[in-house]
C-alpha cells in the first residue's frame, strides 16, 4: 500500500467518526420522539380485546408501605408518567408502586402475561384488585431465588388471567432502590410469549455457540503456537460470553440461581473484567510497548483503575450499600467504561498513524462497541429507551468484534509472518556477506604469504643455489644439493600456488591452468596436457578461486600418487555450465583414498559451487568429471 492510500484511510476517519456522531444523535432523536403508550400489547392482540384504561401511574416513597396503605391513597399522590414510551425515574432512594388498569372485552376469559423489561429489578410484588377482591400474583426480583419466579424466565413475568368483560387495576411494588429505574411493561398473549422465549435462546444459543467455537479455536491455537495474545483473547472471549449471559440474566439461571445476591452485581463485574482484558489485548494486539506508543502507561492506568473497582463493587454492595455511595459507584462505573472504550479507540488510532495495518480491523470492531456501548449506558442513565430485546445492538457489536479481531488476528499472524521471512532473507544475506568478506579476507592475506614466499623464499634459494656453485665442493656434492635446492624452490612455488594463484585475479583460469601445466611438464616426469572447447566465459573469482584450488588438489594427487606418465585436463565450456575432464594413466584411485581428507575437500568445494562430481577408476585408467553451473558477472 502506498503513501497516498495510507493518507485516504487515514482521512477517512474523522468521515467515519462524524457518520457516527451524527447515527448516535439520530437515534438519541428517534427514542425521544417515539410515542406509545408505556403499556405496550402484542399485536397478536385483536383490536378491542383488552382495553388498557389509563397510562402507568406511580407513587413513590423512601419506604415500602402495605398494599392496604396503597389502595387508600388519595388519588393527588398518584403522579401520571410524563414520558408514555417508558418509565424512567433516575436513581433515586425511594421505591414505588405503580398502577394501570386493564379490561377483557370478550364474552370468554383470556389469559395474558405481564412482562417488565427492566432486569436488573430488585424486588417486583403484583397484586390485583378486582371487583373490590384483592389478589396477591406473585413474587419476583433479583433479590429471590430464581426458581421461585411466577414465571421461569430470565424476564420478570406474571402471569394473568381476566374473566369474561373482567375489569382488573393493578397495583405493582417496585424495588430498584438506589440505582436508576427506567423500564417499561408489556403485555402478551401465550403464544407470543413463548415466541418471544423461544427467540431468546435460540439467539443466545447462536452468539454463544459462535463464541464459544471461537474461545475453542483460539485456546488450540496457543496450546500448539504458545503465544500470550491467543492465551489473553482467549480469556477475553470468555469474559464476553459472561457479560452476554449477564446481561440477559442466564448466569443467574445457569450458574447460580440459588444465589440472588450476585445477580444483582454480576452486570458490573464481567462489565469491568471485559473491558480491563479489551486494553489489554489490543496493547498485544496491536503490540503497544513503552517504546512505541504514548498511551502505554495511560492504558495500564486505566486497566489498574477499572480492575480495582471490582472488589469495591463487592465491598459497596456487601457491607456499605447506601445510597450515596451506590449512585457514586453507578456513575463512576459508566465513566470507567467510556474511558476504556476510548482509551482502546485511541491505542488503535495511533497504530493506524503509526501504519500497523492490522489494527484497523481492532477499530472498527470498537468503534462499533462503543457506539452500542454509549446507548446502553445512555439506556441505562435514562437518557434514551431503545429496545433491549434479544438480539440487541449490544449483543451483535460483540459477536461482530470478536468476529472482526479474529480475522485481523489473522491478518496480523500473515504480516508478521512476511516480514519474519523478509527478515529472514535479510539475515541470510547478511550472512552471506560477512560470509564473503571473511573469504576475502583469508584470500587476501593467503595472496600475502604467498607473494612472501615466491618473492622471499624463492629468491633466497636461488642465491643460496649461486653461492654453493661457487664454493670449492665437489661436483657430485654441488648436484645433489643443486637438486635439493631444485625440489624445495619447486614445492615453495606450488605453495605459493596452492594459497593463492597471483595471476588469477587479472588472468582467466584456463590461461593460469595452461601456463602451470607447461611450467610442470618441464619439471616433472608426467606430462600433462591441456585442452578447452567452447567459448570461454568470465565467471565469479570466488568460483574461480574454487575451482583453481580443485584443479591443484588433483594435479597433486596424481603427481604423487598415480605413478602416471601421462595426464590431461580438458575444459567444456557450455551456455550456463562448465564440465570438467581430468584423466591420467596411473595406477588408480583406491577405495580407502576416495575416503581420504583429499577427496573429501575436494567434494565439499564442489558441493559449494552446487556442483556435481563423478570419479570413475581403475589402473590404467582414471577419469574424473566435474560439472559446475556458471554464473555470468
Amino acid at each position: 500500500m502506498n503513501k497516498a492510500t495510507y493518507i485516504y484511510h487515514y482521512k477517512l476517519i474523522p468521515v467515519i467518526l462524524r457518520k457516527a456522531i451524527i447515527i448516535l444523535l439520530l437515534t438519541i432523536a428517534q427514542s425521544k420522539s417515539f410515542s406509545q403508550t408505556v403499556i405496550q400489547t402484542d399485536n397478536i392482540f385483536k383490536t378491542g380485546d383488552i382495553n388498557i384504561s389509563s397510562n402507568v401511574c406511580y407513587y413513590e416513597n423512601n419506604q415500602k408501605i402495605n398494599i392496604d396503605s396503597v389502595l387508600s391513597l388519595k388519588e393527588f399522590f398518584w403522579k401520571k408518567n410524563e414520558r408514555k414510551n417508558n418509565l424512567n425515574l433516575k436513581i433515586s432512594n425511594n421505591v414505588y408502586w405503580l398502577r394501570f388498569r386493564i379490561k377483557n372485552n370478550l364474552n370468554k376469559p383470556i389469559k395474558f402475561y405481564i412482562l417488565h423489561s427492566n432486569k436488573g429489578i430488585n424486588n417486583l410484588e403484583l397484586y390485583a384488585n378486582s371487583n373490590n377482591q384483592l389478589n396477591f400474583l406473585g413474587k419476583t426480583g433479583d433479590y429471590l431465588p430464581f426458581n421461585k419466579r411466577p414465571f421461569r424466565s430470565t424476564n420478570f413475568v406474571f402471569p394473568i388471567s381476566l374473566n369474561a368483560n373482567e375489569q382488573s387495576e393493578y397495583y405493582m411494588y417496585c424495588d430498584k432502590q438506589n440505582e436508576n429505574l427506567n423500564t417499561s411493561i408489556h403485555l402478551y398473549n401465550e403464544s407470543r410469549i413463548k415466541k418471544k422465549e423461544e427467540k431468546t435462546l435460540l439467539f443466545m444459543g447462536i452468539f454463544l455457540g459462535f463464541l464459544a467455537l471461537s474461545f475453542t479455536v483460539t485456546l488450540s491455537l496457543f496450546l500448539f503456537y504458545r503465544q500470550k495474545l491467543q492465551l489473553w483473547y482467549s480469556f477475553y472471549i470468555l469474559s464476553v460470553i459472561n457479560i452476554l449471559m449477564s446481561y440477559e440474566g442466564f448466569d443467574f439461571e445457569f450458574l447460580f440461581p440459588n444465589h440472588p445476591f450476585y445477580a444483582n452485581i454480576s452486570r458490573f463485574i464481567s462489565s469491568s473484567i471485559t473491558i480491563v482484558l479489551m486494553m489489554y489485548v489490543m496493547q498485544l494486539f496491536c503490540n503497544q510497548k513503552p517504546n512505541n506508543s504514548k498511551l502505554f502507561y495511560v492504558t495500564r492506568l486505566i486497566m489498574w483503575f477499572i480492575g480495582l473497582s471490582i472488589p469495591a463493587t463487592l465491598i459497596i454492595y456487601c457491607f456499605y450499600p447506601y445510597f450515596i455511595l451506590k449512585k457514586i459507584h453507578f456513575y463512576s462505573f459508566m465513566i470507567q467504561q467510556s474511558l476504556g472504550l476510548l482509551i482502546v479507540l485511541s491505542g488503535t488510532i495511533e497504530k493506524m498513524i503509526q501504519r500497523f495495518k492490522p489494527a484497523i480491523f481492532y477499530f472498527i470492531a470498537v468503534v462499533m462497541l462503543l457506539y452500542s456501548g454509549i446507548l446502553a449506558s445512555f439506556r441505562e442513565m435514562g437518557i434514551i429507551n431503545y429496545s433491549s430485546d434479544t438480539p440487541n445492538q449490544l449483543q451483535w457489536c460483540f459477536v461482530f468484534e470478536i468476529m472482526l479481531i479474529s480475522i485481523g488476528m489473522l491478518y496480523r499472524y500473515t504480516l508478521i509472518k512476511k516480514e519474519n521471512e523478509t527478515l529472514f532473507q535479510e539475515l541470510n544475506q547478511q550472512k552471506i556477506n560477512s560470509l564473503k568478506q571473511v573469504f576475502q579476507t583469508q584470500q587476501e592475506e593467503q595472496q600475502r604469504i604467498a607473494e612472501d614466499l615466491h618473492d622471499l623464499f624463492g629468491g633466497q634459494l636461488a642465491a643460496l643455489k649461486l653461492k654453493i656453485n661457487s664454493e670449492n665442493i665437489s661436483n657430485a656434492q654441488k648436484e645433489e644439493i643443486s637438486g635439493l635446492i631444485d625440489q624445495l624452490s619447486t614445492n615453495t612455488r606450488n605453495i605459493a600456488h596452492n594459497l593463492a594463484p597471483i595471476h588469477l585475479h587479472n588472468n582467466a583460469i584456463s590461461d593460469i591452468i595452461s601456463v602451470y601445466i607447461k611450467q610442470l611438464n618441464k619439471e616433472q616426469k608426467t606430462q600433462f596436457q591441456f585442452i578447452q572447447i567452447g567459448e570461454p566465459i568470465n565467471f565469479k573469482k570466488e568460483l574461480e578461486i574454487d575451482l583453481y584450488k580443485i584443479l591443484m588438489e588433483f594435479i597433486h594427487n596424481i603427481l604423487k600418487h598415480a605413478n602416471a606418465s601421462e595426464a590431461g585436463i580438458q575444459f567444456f565450456f557450455k551456455e550456463n555450465e562448465l564440465d570438467v575432464l581430468i584423466e591420467d594413466n596411473g595406477k588408480g584411485i583406491s577405495f580407502e583414498s576416495t575416503q581420504g581428507m583429499g577427496i573429501n575437500n575436494i567434494k565439499k568445494r564442489v558441493k559449494k559451487l552446487n556442483g556435481k562430481v563423478h570419479i570413475d577408476s581403475k589402473p590404467g585408467n582414471t577419469t574424473i568429471i566435474i560439472n559446475i553451473p556458471l554464473t555470468d558477472e
